[in-house]
């Protein structure tokens, strides 16, 4: 089994570009490559030049949050994976309008059996810049060796296990015991969400409101068995979630091992997992969330 590596070990002084100049995103890209190729960890310089322009072809610019972008590419021109970052003390003029206020360029290039590393190294990188702090001194750092001891200081381990820190859903809606199931039904509609936590004031897991609660609840009503009148369920309208919420709830921590919880879904047949720290939600894991994740690294 591959040994966890700190993502300091994959970013050496010559993979770092501060003050990166460019004003094209090929050319920039080009850039991170060079030193990339200058340290002989491309097979096949063409083959990737040809990804990248592709890339810039199509105009698509892939982003990690709201102030990086990130080129990445598998490909078995790449001898082994390797990072590069480059930063801009602006914008950079290629931003996209998701990504106006974007200051990193991340490269990251792996060969195609290298998935799990490449899939680990990704998060790694989402983790640290997902601090606030953290990303503003990068931004601000002047030098290679100030950028590289704000790496140190904040150290991401690369685990080649896949977690469900990796994988989950960061941006995930709740609702309150007292919210109308009518408009909990309407987020989960929107956001195309099969459930939802169902949490206290203090961030505290208390239940989760799913489809099958909500059928369960009405079965009665949507087949006429039990109208209204003769003590059947009151209109959704009259619901709030407390009365169909299931109490009963399967936590997920954010080191689990997705193996593992892959197996607890197929044995106990859950499909979503909210995942707690300190007893507060951090985040939300569903099999969309898994099968989306893997399949967006997967080619």
């Amino acid at each position: 089994m591959a040994k966890p590596m700190a993502l300091s070990r994959l970013l050496p002084a010559d993979r770092v570009i501060v003050g990166l100049k460019a004003s094209e995103y090929g050319e920039a890209v080009a850039q991170l490559l060079d030193r990339l190729d200058a340290a002989g960890l491309i097979s096949d310089r063409a083959a990737l030049d040809e990804l990248v322009e592709a890339e810039v072809t199509l105009g698509a610019r892939p982003t990690i949050g709201a102030r990086a972008l990130l080129a990445h590419y598998r490909s078995d021109a790449a001898k082994q994976l390797a990072v590069a970052v480059g930063t801009s003390r602006r914008p950079f003029k290629f931003a996209p309008p998701e990504a106006p206020e974007a200051v990193f360029l991340v490269l990251i290039i792996a060969p195609r059996w290298a998935a799990k590393t490449y899939l680990k190294t990704l998060a790694a990188l989402s983790a640290t810049l997902a601090h606030p702090a953290v990303a503003d001194a990068l931004a601000e750092a002047e030098s290679v060796e100030e950028f590289l001891r704000v790496i140190a200081d904040d150290d991401v381990v690369v685990n080649p296990e896949l977690t469900v820190r990796d994988l989950m859903s960061r941006e995930f809606h709740t609702v309150a015991p007292n919210t109308p199931l009518s408009e909990a039904l309407h987020l989960m509609v929107r956001h195309r969400r099969r459930g939802l936590p169902v949490v206290s004031d203090n961030g505290e897991v208390l239940g989760v409101v799913t489809e099958q609660e909500v059928l369960q609840h009405f079965l009665p009503q949507v087949l006429g068995a039990a109208p209204l009148a003769d003590g059947g369920q009151p209109p959704v309208e009259d619901v709030d979630v407390r009365d169909v919420m299931e109490r009963t709830v399967m936590c997920l921590s954010e080191d689990q091992l997705i193996s593992d919880v892959l197996g607890t879904m197929l044995s106990e047949r859950v499909s979503q997992f909210p995942v707690v720290s300190g007893g507060k939600l951090v985040g939300y894991l569903s099999r969309t969330d898994i099968i989306v994740k893997l399949l967006e690294h997967s080619v």
